[in-house]
């Protein structure tokens, strides 16, 4: 409906349901596991899913809950994104958020990402979050069958509201490989049928003038000459990745506006070859993924149609062959180099070839952030004292001398490594030239790839599980703090027209207060009775971006919403 201030109120089941505007931020890893941007975007009003994907623990989830508490104001719910794709983290993150919930924490919502449960699964996971006092629950199917599949879980659960989120192959971060609007054509109808259902599209929207056709439904109208088809809600993803409370290093946002893009028509040229700066390969949960085309995203794909493209029993004896060549392609491309390293900055093809200094003095020089003076995840703190353990028990007894005090008597004292470690090693002589035994070696790989800790971001080993090394998710979170790495796994939208000139980056401002006029390419006489609520002015991101260096600093949340 049009005021005759010139105000438009928009009403979809989507904003009925949350009581918010009809744009949402969706899980990210890392965007959204941060605390910081997470409640920035709570604070303004606007709904952001929490990704679960960078929760390792039970421990790390609620004190992420926890901080998020304590930045936004009474009464806003969080929503928790977790991987069903992923059997250990949702085994523990789909109770705990009942849990929380039932305990009083503002637990609002939960989205099932990364794979559709069956129906009767989906049934048990929707008695468990009503019983608990959840509100709704979302799915993000990627197929024609996903969503009939959705659909049914709906029709299953009448009187639990189900948000489902389409994005279809065009959209940043992990994609379908379909097209976005024929699936959406062929279920519409079936989608409808459903009141519970509240219908979110995603796919390089970031401005009025690219939501206003789905919102209204005239895309189907004027592309496809059917009747109106409008969506009830919008997720952003790529565009807020520049926003300046976005933890995304300056680098990386430079990286994302310098992307040239594609028209919607060619996205697909993405699987065989870098197009418009963007790459698809396979995500470590096995899904297409698109990536801004780095030299180490390059490495990436490289490897996906190369080894990662064998036969398990296969990959061994391809990776042995090619030990040099592997090792020199990650240590020049990768931002998850080649662990193996010896004091005057040669390569140490083996482990046994390190001494146990050399080894802790690479855990901390991939692992600490001298500039920052931090870790980058506390259990790799914990990892390296464990480690460090490991090397007194080893050497205590050496030379004799009878039992001794602990050099390490608390984790804590690695807050400053560099100066610890000289200490530790003075003490230790002869584990500075003493080169790893075998129950060493295993004992560290086996310590570096357990649960409960931030994966290590470093490959160690050419083994049958150089796939997992290689992909593991902690080098995301390295790209996305630290400047200078070449492997950056980023979401990034298509779509030539936005990325290919200075351009604003933008949630758009149709709807987010209620005092704008109408975006001049809106029809004055076209009104839509039954999609009032919500207004528009202020932009949520505004970020005029001349230059690409300009994006790390410049887009803010403003929170506007009255």
């Amino acid at each position: 409906m049009i005021y005759s201030d010139g105000t438009i109120h928009i009403d979809t089941p989507y904003s009925r349901l949350l009581g918010k505007p009809p744009i949402m931020v969706a899980g990210m890893t890392p965007s959204t596991v941060k605390g910081g941007f997470v409640s920035a975007i709570l604070s303004a009003g606007f709904h952001v899913e929490l990704a679960g994907g960078g929760h390792y623990s039970p421990a790390a989830l609620r004190a992420k809950v926890a901080e998020i508490q304590s930045k936004i104001p009474p009464g806003v719910g969080i929503t928790l994104n977790s991987l069903y794709l992923n059997p250990r983290q949702f085994a523990f993150q789909l109770p705990l958020w009942q849990e929380m919930r039932k305990e009083g924490l503002p637990i609002e919502g939960f989205c099932v990402a990364a794979g559709i449960p069956s129906t009767e699964k989906a049934a048990e996971i929707i008695e468990g979050l009503r019983s608990a006092g959840i509100k709704h629950v979302a799915f993000k199917p990627g197929s024609v069958e996903g969503i009939r599949q959705v659909i049914s879980i709906a029709a299953s659960n009448p009187n639990f509201p189900v948000v489902l989120q389409w994005t279809g192959g065009r959209a940043g971060g992990h994609h379908s490989y379909e097209d976005f609007h024929q699936p959406i054509l062929a279920t519409y109808r079936s989608i409808r049928q459903h009141a519970n259902i509240s219908l979110v599209a995603g796919s390089g929207f970031g401005a009025a003038e690219d939501v206003w056709p789905y919102l209204t439904g005239d895309w189907a109208v004027q592309g496809y000459g059917v009747q109106h088809m409008p969506f009830d809600g919008f997720l952003f993803a790529s565009r807020v990745m520049v926003a300046k409370e976005a933890h995304t290093s300056s680098s990386v946002k430079d990286l994302i506006v310098a992307a040239s893009g594609v028209d919607d028509a060619n996205w697909e040229g993405t699987y065989s070859k870098p197009t418009g700066g963007i790459l698809t390969v396979r995500s470590e949960l096995g899904e297409p993924i698109h990536k801004v085309a780095t030299r180490g995203v390059k490495l990436w794909k490289e490897f996906d149609d190369t080894v990662f493209n064998l036969p398990k029993e296969k990959r061994l004896p391809w990776l042995t062959e090619r030990r040099a060549e592997i090792i020199k392609k990650l240590n020049a491309n990768f931002a998850k180099p080649w662990f193996g390293w010896k004091k005057d900055e040669s390569v140490a093809e083996d482990l046994g070839d390190m001494t146990y200094e050399e080894v802790t003095l690479r855990m901390v020089r991939l692992m600490f952030v001298e500039k920052e003076s931090r870790w980058i995840d506390l259990s790799l703190r914990n990892l390296t004292g464990d480690w460090l353990r490991r090397v007194e028990e080893r050497f205590a007894g050496v030379n004799g001398g009878g039992a001794k005090a602990s050099v390490l008597q608390s984790f804590a004292s690695l807050d400053k490594p560099y100066s610890f470690v000289t200490e530790f090693f003075v003490k230790y002589p002869a584990s500075t030239i003493q080169l790893l035994a075998s129950e060493d070696k295993a004992y560290f790989l086996a310590i570096s790839q357990r649960s409960g800790q931030k994966p290590v971001p470093f490959i160690p080993i050419l083994d049958a599980n150089f796939e997992v090394w290689f992909k593991k998710v902690s080098y995301i979170l390295l790209c996305y703090r630290i400047s200078g790495l070449t492997c950056l796994s980023l979401r990034i939208l298509f779509g030539k027209p936005r990325i290919s000139r200075p351009f604003s980056i933008r949630i758009p401002s149709v709807f987010v207060s209620f005092r704008a006029p109408l975006p001049p390419n809106i029809p004055q006489s076209r009104t839509s009775p039954s999609r009032i609520c919500w207004a528009a002015s202020t932009p949520l991101l505004s970020t005029s971006l001349s230059s690409a260096s300009t994006a790390a600093t410049s887009a803010r949340f403003q929170p506007s919403i009255t």
